[in-house]
């Protein structure tokens, strides 16, 4: 089964300079893939901090081109291709990230775009089965369904993850937009994965949901946990995590947020925490070190990471 290990969980402007919370985007391992979404400034360090080896990246996905959800993305590329001499990996991200805005400005370089084995542009209208070899050498699918979003970048993209018998839904930074995100994110799923992806079961295993703010505060384009209750109860995912939360958020407490959105919505729903790994399977936080794989780095929940480790392993 898949886990994910959160290198941030931090939102918002002042929060990304302050860095109360980290702004490294999270990692979705499991025994085949492992998958970094949104690896904002210091997704490389939370990496090493986590005792996880950034060479082991198989899949960077950008979901949209503010500098919170790509700017350390170029660096994992490095990384993801052997120190730049392996054409390996995939990185997936929006025309804007990849072409440029309508200013020309691209997010990631030409040059880092070519050092993948693939670079796939991608948005919120398309579905798409990927085939990746992994960094054993193996060929291994998944499934991105993206999703829209309401948000003030060009092209950016939710989406719904489908691998290794499970399905992950991620909101990216966007408005509720009800009918769209209703049925985007609730069972059962919209296609038949094919043979060779094991098949989920009917709903989201796991929502990570970029949950701004507690109410509304005028400000567009984000979601808060009003609407947020809205989605849970509509969507029903297995499990709900809490992640981007502003300075607001994290200042009146994130756990006690999450236990008033789990008390209104029905949904199991835990806010997010920085170097922790959630089980998909246990729906449970473990210490980074613990991974899919069921293997341990010996570290338990309340000890700092130690060691690398090959992810998911």
């Amino acid at each position: 089964m898949a886990d994910i290990l959160f290198l941030g969980t931090g939102g918002g402007r002042l929060n990304l300079v302050r860095q109360l919370r980290g702004t490294g985007g999270f990692l979705i391992r499991s025994p085949l893939l492992n998958i970094h979404v949104d690896p904002g400034p210091g997704a490389l360090l939370r990496l090493h901090s986590a005792g996880a080896d950034p060479s082991s990246l198989d899949v960077i996905i950008c979901t949209h081109m503010h500098i919170d959800h790509v700017s350390d993305a170029g660096v994992l590329i490095e990384a993801m291709t052997g120190y730049t001499f392996k054409k390996r990996g995939l990185l997936i991200a929006p025309k804007s990230v990849l072409d440029g805005d309508r200013f020309g400005d691209k997010s990631i370089s030409t040059y880092h775009q070519h050092l993948p084995a693939e670079c796939a542009h991608f948005g919120p209208s398309d579905s798409r089965e990927f085939e990746v070899v992994n960094g054993h050498g193996k060929k291994c699918k998944f499934k991105l369904t993206g999703v829209m979003v309401k948000h003030d970048a060009e092209g950016g993209f939710g989406f719904v993850l489908e691998m290794d018998g499970v399905k992950i839904g991620y909101t990216s930074d966007t408005e509720y937009l009800p009918a769209i995100h209703n049925a985007a994110f609730s069972s059962p799923p919209r296609s038949t994965p094919s043979p060779a992806i094991s098949s989920p079961s009917a709903g989201l295993d796991v929502l990570i949901a970029n949950n701004l703010k507690s109410a509304a505060d005028g400000i567009p384009d984000h979601l808060h946990s009003g609407h947020l209750i809205q989605l849970l109860k509509f969507a029903k995912p297995k499990a709900c995590l809490l992640s981007h939360m502003g300075m607001g958020l994290i200042n009146s407490g994130p756990e006690l947020e999450a236990a008033r959105i789990e008390s209104e919505s029905g949904i199991l729903t835990r806010a997010g925490r920085d170097g922790f790994t959630w089980s998909v399977s246990g729906r449970e936080w473990v210490k980074s070190g613990k991974s899919a794989g069921g293997k341990s780095n010996g570290e338990s929940a309340k000890k700092p990471a130690g060691g690398q480790k090959r992810l998911g392993e």
